[in-house]
């Protein structure tokens, strides 16, 4: 396994997905109204909950075969997990529906449409994942993006503003990429595509292994996604829809950079799963934080596309900026720690401790939102959050006082040359300049040999 073509192949994958979120986070919010805009982004709040449809099963196939290879895998089991896990996910889409249409909901009849697409995407894009086939895996995200992206320009053309069609664009995104999944396991494993209740009762043992072992990793993902996203919760329900909008177009804004996370969360897995050792972390660790620092002087770019083409959007730099400081912690949480709590199978940790976790974001968000009362210091919040997660890792990582201190010195100074170049009233440009050269000095001087290590590609 290369590491290298790894991280290039799925980052080519999540260039096409930066390409479909500069589509959908910046051209949506200009021909939309705020509460369009709004409602787009309230379903991909509420999206966000799809995966506990699964409850684990998924996460279940990632522990069961990582470290595998795709030899090595029993089709035929494999095979009877996949018909049951559409049976069940059947049984999911009708409860929604019925909710959907006794509340008279829009948003919860959507996301009854892409409950079977999105999780079924998940469930061979985790099996792909634990086995290393980067190729399939890259083949498959793009499709998403790709289809969503063209269907939007069409609706764009056509002056279509109502924010359903957008929402269906993306659900057919997965729609599609689920049936080229399926063709294309079946071609390569001649499985069969039907839903066998007949052999449920006889693999009940199997299912409650899987549906065991993932449950805890899934429930802790619940409450992760809720951690990262206990600033938008608070935002949805505590200021209005065009707040909510303006924090959510932020979050969005962050999210182009947060794409290339993804890249590298997703092909560690395999190689952090045969070599965990305590100097391997420490020294991924620190290559994620000299890489992702640099993520801050995109900020600068983002300022001027806002400016010159979503001034209504204005209100929401402040916001981003701030939230562009929680880019280095976010990466070496989801690319390390919670790989990590996977490999060594203590997914109850991991449960216990994103709940410490959200317990202290809401904590923090909550106290801090009602005596500022401003976007700005859910944000902070927000921030300060991760950064005591990325910190004060409770199970995964030991912690090491000289280890502590030198990182927590280290993001002050990064954080404080971007904030001087972020006040700093000089053109963009002289900015951008100012905020690079600031921010790769305090790399060499801090982490010299895994800088040079970078630029020499021995990673």
């Amino acid at each position: 396994m290369s590491l290298k073509k790894d991280l290039v192949r799925v980052s080519f994958s999540n260039f096409i997905v930066l390409i479909s979120s500069v589509v959908n986070g910046l051209v949506l919010p200009y021909i939309l109204s705020i509460e369009d805009f709004s409602q787009v982004k309230t379903y991909t709040l509420y999206a966000s909950f799809i995966g506990f449809l699964h409850f684990g099963f998924v996460d279940g196939l990632n522990i069961k075969y990582g470290g595998h290879n795709s030899d090595s895998v029993d089709k035929k089991e494999f095979n009877t997990y996949h018909n049951f896990f559409l049976s069940f996910q059947l049984v999911a889409i009708v409860l929604i529906f019925v909710i959907g249409f006794i509340l008279s909901n829009d948003i919860l009849l959507l996301i009854g449409l892409a409950i079977l697409p999105i999780n079924l995407q998940s469930f061979f894009l985790y099996y792909f994942q634990a086995i290393a086939q980067f190729k399939q895996y890259s083949i498959s995200t793009i499709i998403v993006p790709l289809v969503s992206i063209l269907i939007t320009i069409t609706l764009m053309i056509l002056g279509v503003s109502d924010f359903r069609y957008y929402v269906l664009a993306s659900i057919f995104g997965y729609i599609v990429s689920v049936f080229v999944l399926e063709y294309k396991y079946k071609k390569t494993t001649n499985f069969s595509l039907s839903i066998s209740l007949k052999s449920i009762p006889m693999n009940i043992k199997l299912f409650r292994l899987i549906f065991f072992s993932g449950f805890y990793i899934m429930l802790g993902n619940l409450l992760f996604t809720l951690f990262f996203d206990s600033g938008r919760w608070i935002a949805k329900i505590f200021t209005g829809d065009i707040n909510f909008a303006i924090y959510s177009l932020g979050v969005s804004l962050i999210g182009f950079v947060m794409v290339f996370i993804g890249a590298i969360n997703k092909t560690f897995y395999p190689h952090l799963y045969n070599n965990h050792s305590k100097e391997v972390v420490r020294n991924i660790k620190i290559i994620l934080f000299i890489i992702s620092s640099f993520t801050l002087v995109g900020y600068f770019f983002l300022e001027t596309i806002v400016t010159s083409f979503l001034p209504k959007y204005i209100d929401a730099l402040p916001v981003t900026a701030i939230l562009m400081a929680s880019l280095p912690g976010m990466v070496v949480i989801k690319s390390i720690y919670v790989n990590l709590y996977k490999i060594k199978k203590i997914e109850k940790k991991f449960l216990r401790d994103t709940f410490v976790y959200l317990a202290i974001a809401l904590s923090l968000s909550l106290s801090i939102y009602f005596y500022f009362k401003s976007l700005e210091s859910i944000a902070v919040a927000s921030v300060i959050s991760i950064y005591i997660w990325t910190m004060l890792p409770i199970s995964c990582q030991p912690f090491v006082l000289k280890e502590f201190l030198k990182d927590a010195l280290y993001f002050s100074l990064v954080f404080m040359v971007f904030w001087y170049a972020y006040k700093a009233e000089y053109n963009n440009a002289i900015r951008i300049v100012c905020c690079a050269i600031g921010i790769l000095l305090l790399n060499i001087f801090f982490y010299k040999k895994h800088v040079l290590n970078l630029i020499k590609r021995r990673v």
